[in-house]
Parts: C-alpha cells; structure tokens; sequence
C-alpha cells in the first residue's frame, strides 16, 4: 500500500509544470533590452507592456499564481534593466578605452 501511495505522488510530481524562472531566460531578457534601446516614448511603453503582459499570460497558462506570475515579471522587469545599465556601461566604457 505504500508503494502505491509514494507512485501516486510521484505521478502528482510529474504533472505538475515549474516554469523555469524568468529572470534566467538570458534570451529573452537581452532581445528585450535590445530592442528597447531601439525604442523610445510611446512605443518602447507599448513594447514593454505587450512583453510584460505576454510573459504574464505565458505564466498563468503554466498555473502560475497571480502572486507568482507578479514576482516572475517584476524580477525580469529588473534583469532588463540591469541588461540596459550593463550595455549603456559597455559602450561608455569603449567610448573611454579609443579616445
């Protein structure tokens, strides 16, 4: 009887979906930066609130919670940034290095 208990959790373990966390998607998070330095007012504000929000309805597709599917965007919100800030660094940096 417990070997049929411990299959049935293992099988409840199996179908359930992890997404994995999006603030790793190293792809995702440097298309998005990059195509945000091409963009700026209005359009980079649709861009970023259609990626947010595709990235959110993907989450909640998966099961995520409301609270989950929140700190998932959050938290690739702010690795966006830093990708931004790492780049504008990058380019200042050579700017400096061939002068």
């Amino acid at each position: 009887m417990a070997g049929n208990q411990s299959v049935d959790v293992a099988e409840t373990h199996a179908n359930t979906i992890v997404p994995f966390p999006v603030a790793r998607r190293l792809n995702a998070i440097r298309n998005a930066a990059a195509e945000l330095e091409d963009l700026h007012g209005a359009e980079a504000l649709q861009f970023w609130r259609r990626r947010c929000r595709a990235l959110a309805d993907e989450l909640f597709a998966c099961g995520c919670s409301e609270d989950e599917v929140r700190r998932q965007v959050m938290d690739f919100q702010d690795e966006v940034q830093v990708e931004l800030q790492h780049r504008h660094l990058s380019r200042l940096s050579a700017g400096v290095m061939s002068q």
